[in-house]
């Protein structure tokens, strides 16, 4: 059957701050391959951006399906407010719903569900400013970051700290830059890696990828993705019990959250061989041959088009229902 959709893309405002330095030319070129592949399963495509006219513009256009790859209609902290947009319109879409993006921006929130749910996430504290006291049980080294944003912005090299002299240091400056409390968290020294999860009913672990460092106390910095100074193996190169650790606790995740369609999970494992969660991307980037969750799904066997094809049937197995909204842990 021959569908409408509707891809609702971010507008980059003049003067927002950016997610990377590819900027308006990764968001276009990511609409681009979007429609042409939707175009290639044989459906008609519409370009639709978001942003505060969102529902009267899909009332206007009247599509069957929304593929949302949309962060956000003013900043990234109003990605969840997308999908709940397209909640009230009634009209299937693609990927989780609100409440999962809630709970995934705000990284707090996705620690405290994480830990309910007993899937492993270093120890945290919030700070709402600098003299905030910090538990004695918190263990150094530890990574300052904002509470809610995406892409790494805010964390550099300056972020992984030994002493509460430095803590405090960048607790000020994340809060003075970023107008947000600052997440201090304590730094998991060993490998990173992101991992893609694909589906709805019944998830699947896609190949992960492994982020590769000079030493061991390296992590993603916003610096190193945007300068794409980052080597990566897809697969990665691990045994089959690492393997299954890493792939229950990225399920663990995704499910916990209430995660639909597509995540992107990032993990770091301890000298132990522990993996711990420290971030889930409940809207990865789908730039072809650029972005991590294409490339996983590739390597998983799985073409552009056909990825893209398999979230718009995700999206048209039926109406979004309370129960499926909801995140698992708090049903």
């Amino acid at each position: 059957m021959r569908l409408r959709v509707a891809v609702v893309y971010t507008v980059e405002e003049v003067g927002a701050r950016t997610d990377n330095h590819h900027g308006a030319e990764q968001l276009s070129k990511t609409n681009a391959a979007l429609i042409d592949a939707i175009s290639q399963l044989g459906h008609e495509a519409h370009l639709v951006p978001g942003d505060t006219e969102l529902l009267s513009r899909l009332k206007r256009l009247a599509p069957d399906v929304v593929f949302n790859n949309c962060t956000g209609i003013h900043d990234k902290s109003s990605q969840p407010q997308v999908a709940g947009m397209l909640e009230l319109s009634k009209i299937p879409f693609t990927g989780s719903g609100q409440a999962a993006h809630v709970l995934a921006l705000y990284k707090p929130l996705t620690k405290i569900v994480l830990l309910h749910a007993g899937t492993p996430t270093p120890g945290f504290a919030v700070a709402a400013n600098a003299d905030v006291a910090l538990p004695a049980s918190l263990c150094y080294p530890v990574i300052v970051k904002p509470e809610h944003e995406g892409s790494s912005i805010g964390i550099s090299q300056k972020s992984v700290v030994n002493s509460e002299r430095e803590v405090r240091e960048v607790i000020r400056w994340v809060i003075s830059t970023f107008k947000q409390p600052a997440l201090v968290e304590e730094f998991v020294v060993g490998s990173e890696f992101t991992v893609g999860v694909l589906g709805r009913e019944e998830p699947r672990i896609l190949p992960p990828i492994e982020i590769l460092f000079e030493h061991k106390q390296g992590f993603y910095s916003h610096g190193v993705k945007s300068a794409d100074a980052v080597t990566t193996k897809c697969p990665a190169d691990i045994d089959a019990a690492l393997l299954l650790r890493i792939e229950q606790v990225v399920l663990g995740a995704f499910r916990a959250l209430g995660c639909r369609d597509y995540a992107r999970i990032d993990v770091r494992v301890s000298s132990d061989g522990t993996p711990y969660v420290i971030d889930v991307n409940t809207l990865p980037g789908l730039e072809p041959g650029y972005s991590d969750f294409p490339k996983a799904a590739l390597a998983a066997g799985i073409s552009y088009v056909d990825l893209v094809g398999r979230l718009l049937g995700y999206a048209g197995e039926g109406r979004r229902s309370a129960t499926s909204v909801s995140p698992g842990t708090l049903a």
